[in-house]
């Protein structure tokens, strides 16, 4: 194989140096085991999610639904000035069945709310999604939110629904039950299960 010579050339008054030919796409192949894992490492974005400091149940203080819909309206909406459930309240999450193990005082509160009560999970007061509470004597449904529910024979848990009393085939519900920051917050304080 004979070596590449660069060639000049004159452009209107000007000399320019050309390289030599590069078979780029014979290059890549031979070498592509190599680049594309850099390539991959470099392109790709990790989720870096900083933990909060506290989970907190809020109800809501003003409250709109979407016309139509069982569906808080997050713009027209506000948490009220205290949690009902708060982060000293809340023993554990378990994030495959979706429900929290609160306390004594805390499942109380709950099992005092009229059916059909709106409130937001939150971390750090932001909220990472709202809900409605649906004990399941409820005749009527709600198919389009996150709903709430007291687990009557497991002792002090809350489980946390797509719909009432079930989620329907066609409807789609944003599901932020294991947000990463929610998550990551309840790994820090070792109530994550």
């Amino acid at each position: 194989m004979r070596p590449l010579a660069a060639t000049s050339y004159s452009v209107t008054g000007c000399n320019v140096l050309s390289a030599p030919f590069v078979n780029w796409q014979s290059l890549l192949m031979k070498h592509a085991f190599f680049i594309l894992p850099i390539i991959l490492f470099f392109s790709c974005k990790k989720e870096n999610v900083q933990p909060g400091e506290s989970v907190e149940i809020y109800l809501l203080k003003t409250v709109q639904t979407i016309p139509g819909k069982c569906q808080v309206d997050p713009s027209h909406s506000s948490l009220k000035d205290t949690a009902i459930i708060r982060n000293r309240d809340i023993l554990y999450y378990s994030a495959a069945d979706y429900n929290f193990k609160l306390t004594d005082t805390a499942i109380q509160k709950v099992k005092a709310l009229m059916g059909r009560t709106p409130f937001a999970v939150t971390v750090d007061r932001q909220v990472i999604y709202y809900g409605f509470y649906m004990p399941m004597y409820l005749s009527s449904s709600c198919d389009q939110s996150i709903t709430m529910d007291i687990d009557w024979t497991s002792g002090n848990k809350i489980y946390l629904r797509l719909g009432y009393p079930g989620q329907l085939q066609g409807i789609t519900i944003e599901d932020n039950r294991n947000d990463p920051k929610l998550l990551s917050t309840l790994k820090l304080q070792g109530k994550l299960r």
